[in-house]
């Protein structure tokens, strides 16, 4: 399979991201945990999303206690 895709600021081959921990607000309260995914080359943020892993660990932790 060949890669193709291309960063929209340095425009070099995307082959691999780097995965950031960030919060993800309501207002100006921390609602989630979330992650950012960022160009290895030159660290723009490609795409952010609700941390999955942190998600389902959490919808776990309130299944147990009920």
């Amino acid at each position: 399979m060949i890669n193709t895709g291309k960063c929209p600021k340095c425009e070099k081959t995307i082959s691999s991201v780097k995965i950031e921990a960030i919060d993800i607000k309501e207002g100006f309260n921390n609602k989630y945990l979330g992650v950012s995914y960022c160009c290895s080359h030159c660290s723009t943020v490609l795409s952010v999303e609700i941390d999955p892993l942190a998600l389902q660990a959490d919808l776990v932790k309130k299944i147990k206690t009920r």
